[in-house]
């Protein structure tokens, strides 16, 4: 992660102008009020309390630096409502079967009417609002992750209903520190490179220095936030956290942000999440793979539909990469192993992190009865299968897929920290499996 995007989010004092652009743009649809006096670093007034917010404070905030948070001085009357958020949950649910099986709880408040009675400060109302303005149904994505936090949490914390409450806010909350971030760098036009992945991995760290201070947040959801992409096994973002570093309740966030991201990518929640557990055994608790399997059984609506035309015509290319990137792991896995032995004490623990993730995916493929070495004989067998089986294979090439950049993009973020040479070897381990065999 580079310094400068979470630097440039909360420097002390300093306004982040791509927050502040949103909280205009949302100024134009909303009542937004200065509910404290912002006062500047020196100490003068710039805008005292009932100002309504719009374009004309712009300049004047950007020119000074604050001496309190400028989101922890502001309110909307028509931010987004308890209403709201309880008929998005609504929606989630109708639409998606699993949501319903896994909020399903005989002794406790419905999670609809358990959400929308959550409390949020006028701070807090300001913050998601802003966010719920952005394109491509955020609202919707923070509350389903809010659903999912609160259900796991019923599920794994029995009786802890402050547990809950905190989860149910912060999976509201947990993408906010992308509204300090250059639009450019969320655009999903063009690749996603390595600069640009480095700038998103901070936005948990923008989320949590923003929150930790915030009335009606504060550092206990905020710690939560920051985790919301790690795994357990070390395989996260931004601290790679693993094992005990790694709570429960943080799980819980996690699992729910991961799983709420099956469901928006209009995969099948419940066969995607299954195969991701096999691919990948360990990136959450036993407990979270437990509780997520009940509901699947409780379920009884479809998982989702498939486009299975489109599938088959994406299977062939997937099998075809799939095949070639498995051949140059296997050719050059013994040299990566012979380098991983004189290398220094931090490249080793990435490149035996790199040779863990390939063996686990390697090994997947195996269990799973699956030719990588002759990937037109698999299309074949897809096209003549039916049902769950043919359903899993091609999840299965697509979570491979999508691992595959996964671990490019951490290997290349967390090189960024280690020597030039020892970044070069980083580099020739990518071109390993991406073109060819090591130099």
């Amino acid at each position: 992660m580079t310094t400068t995007a979470v630097e440039s989010a909360d420097a002390v004092g300093a306004v982040n102008p791509h927050y502040l652009e949103h909280l205009v743009a949302s100024a134009a649809a909303h009542q937004v009020e200065v509910t404290e006096d912002i006062i500047s670093g020196s100490g003068v007034k710039l805008l005292a309390k009932g100002t309504q917010v719009d374009g004309c404070i712009h300049e004047r905030l950007l020119a000074h630096k604050l001496s309190r948070p400028l989101e922890d001085c502001l309110g909307m009357a028509d931010g987004v409502s308890s209403e709201q958020i309880a008929a998005a949950a609504e929606q989630l649910m109708d639409k998606h079967p699993l949501l319903r099986a896994l909020a399903s709880h005989e002794r406790a408040l419905p999670v609809e009417q358990s959400l929308a009675k959550l409390k949020l400060s006028g701070p807090v109302r300001s913050l998601l609002t802003v966010y719920a303005d952005q394109p491509g149904g955020r609202l919707s994505h923070a509350v389903g992750v809010a659903l999912i936090a609160k259900a796991l949490g019923r599920r794994l914390l029995p009786g802890d209903v402050d547990a809950h409450r905190v989860l149910g806010l912060a999976g509201l909350l947990h993408d906010v520190g992308e509204l300090y971030l250059a639009p450019a760098v969320l655009s999903r036009e063009g690749p996603l490179t390595a600069e640009k992945w480095r700038h998103i991995v901070s936005h948990p760290v923008i989320g949590q220095r923003v929150l930790a201070g915030m009335e009606g947040a504060g550092p206990q959801l905020a710690e939560l936030v920051l985790c919301h992409h790690e795994r357990l096994d070390g395989f996260g973002y931004p601290r790679g956290l693993a094992g005990r570093d790694f709570s429960l309740s943080a799980q819980i966030l996690a699992s729910a942000e991961w799983l709420m991201g099956l469901v928006d990518a209009g995969s099948l929640p419940i066969t995607q999440s299954s195969v991701a557990s096999k691919l990948i055994p360990g990136e959450f608790s036993e407990q979270i793979f437990g509780a997520l399997r009940q509901a699947a059984r409780d379920c009884e609506g479809p998982d989702h539909v498939l486009d299975q035309d489109r599938g088959l015509a994406d299977a062939l290319p997937r099998a075809l990469r799939v095949a070639e990137l498995l051949a140059r792991f296997r050719s050059s896995r013994a040299q990566l192993r012979a380098r991983a032995i004189g290398a220094s004490p931090d490249l080793r623990s990435l490149l035996d992190l790199c040779l863990q993730r390939m063996l686990q995916l390697q090994s997947a493929f195996s269990s799973a009865g699956l030719d990588a070495d002759h990937p037109e004989a698999l299309v074949q067998e897809l096209v003549a299968e039916e049902g769950e089986v043919h359903l899993e294979v091609l999840a299965l090439l697509r979570e491979f897929h999508w691992r595959m950049k996964e671990l490019e993009r951490e290997l290349q973020l967390r090189s960024a920290a280690l020597s030039e040479s020892d970044r070069l070897m980083v580099a020739d381990l990518i071109a390993a499996v991406k073109d060819g065999a090591l130099a």
